[in-house]
């Protein structure tokens, strides 16, 4: 475990957290710990996971170290709250009720935004440690299966996907589409693109090419459209299907419910193959010839101006 070195836990997680008292006992959270460690090992892989571990029990101050428990710690104590709200006892399970008035118990939406702002917190620590694993290239990092597949991808990272669609530079959030963007890419973009797809792949040029932004913005919008109708909305960071929904006239203050994810779904679908079309054109050379002027004529009952 990451954590309890010469236990002294319940002070690394308040120091990680700021909210988990350091006087609280580390066994009533060590469980969620495990949880949560094996959560995140599923993200960034076993090697990386060992690694940090090594420093952490040989005390090396590593950067690695913190970035690694951070996450363990806010989703372990968010899960350990949760379940705090009510108590179980050897009767049954009781609801504390407050006798004074130094604390009132939360209203249910006061308990649901707190929940809500633990999961930011947590989805951002997560994002910052991956940051950090592609900005380092720690040879952990680079073996696991899931960097090796990313590497295959014509967009490779959060921050790039970023470029294309608006995910607010999430980079478990990118972790979470890659299915879709292999998918996207293999079945759609790549079988368009025909000859000259390792090339392509291989880009690196700064600015990049017509052909290669318009080859992205088709995947990404045709991975997003999939992952829309696969997965739960609960995974998307916070405005960014309610961004895309407002950006095409719908408003973003209500829920979206299912008939709006089918109509949002439908219209990145639109929005892709506008730009596979572009994609070939630009792969081809061939100028679009745009109708700027109306061609009026007398036969008309009616003309353009």
């Amino acid at each position: 475990m990451i954590f309890n070195k010469n236990k002294n836990g319940a002070k690394e997680l308040r120091e990680l957290t700021g909210s988990y008292y350091a006087n609280n006992s580390f066994s009533k959270i060590s469980g969620d710990i495990e949880v949560a460690t094996e959560e995140l090992t599923v993200l960034i892989g076993e090697p990386v996971m060992q690694l940090a571990e090594k420093y952490y029990q040989n005390g090396e101050d590593n950067e690695l170290v913190r970035k690694v428990q951070r996450p363990i710690a806010i989703m372990a104590t968010l899960r350990m709250y949760q379940k705090n709200d009510l108590s179980h006892e050897d009767d049954g399970r009781k609801f504390k009720m407050a006798t004074d008035n130094s604390e009132k118990l939360p209203w249910e939406w006061q308990l649901d935004r707190d929940d809500a702002l633990h999961l930011e917190e947590y989805y951002r620590s997560v994002d910052a440690l991956i940051r950090y694993l592609n900005k380092t290239g720690l040879q952990e990092w680079m073996q696991t299966d899931t960097y090796k597949l990313t590497q295959r991808l014509i967009i490779r990272n959060g921050n790039s996907f970023d470029m294309y669609f608006p995910i607010e530079k999430s980079e478990r959030t990118f972790l979470v589409l890659v299915p879709f963007i292999r998918e996207a890419q293999r079945l759609k973009v790549e079988r368009a693109y025909g000859d000259g797809w390792d090339e392509l792949l291989a880009e690196k040029a700064v600015p990049e090419s017509d052909v290669h932004y318009a080859a992205c913005m088709a995947v990404a919008l045709f991975a997003m459209a999939a992952a829309l109708r696969r997965l739960p909305l609960r995974i998307f960071p916070s405005g960014v299907i309610r961004g895309y929904m407002a950006k095409n006239g719908m408003a973003d203050s209500r829920i979206a419910d299912t008939d709006d994810i089918v109509r949002v779904a439908e219209w990145m679908e639109d929005d892709a193959a506008v730009w596979l079309d572009e994609m070939k054109r630009v792969r081809d050379g061939i100028i679009p010839v745009y109708d700027l002027i109306p061609k009026n004529d007398e036969r008309n009952k009616y003309c353009r101006l």
